[in-house]
């Protein structure tokens, strides 16, 4: 099944800046292609910032004294991850 388009109004000092970004003297031949590239990057940016969180959370978790380690059920690691994603959303 074909994606659905996606329509955007732009104008004023933003469509001029697209319109220098694209067409003969631009580095994009189309306003779409420039675009699609922007969402790519910025879905590569958010990706690269959940895998620096993760690597510091991990780095923080190893360099930890044991005396700072807890035991913690199942249910409670769950409760805590939901709750976590929860405000995150």
């Amino acid at each position: 099944m074909p994606s659905p388009n996606v329509t955007l109004r732009i104008s004023g000092s933003l469509r001029d800046y697209i319109e220098e970004c694209t067409g003969e003297h631009g580095s994009y031949e189309t306003p779409s292609e420039y675009l699609r590239d922007l969402v790519r990057r910025d879905m590569e940016k958010n990706e690269s910032e959940k895998w620096e969180r993760l690597r510091m959370a991990l780095a923080e978790g190893l360099s930890a004294k044991k005396s700072d380690y807890k035991v913690l059920s199942t249910a409670t690691i769950k409760k805590r991850a939901r709750k976590r994603n929860s405000l995150s959303s």
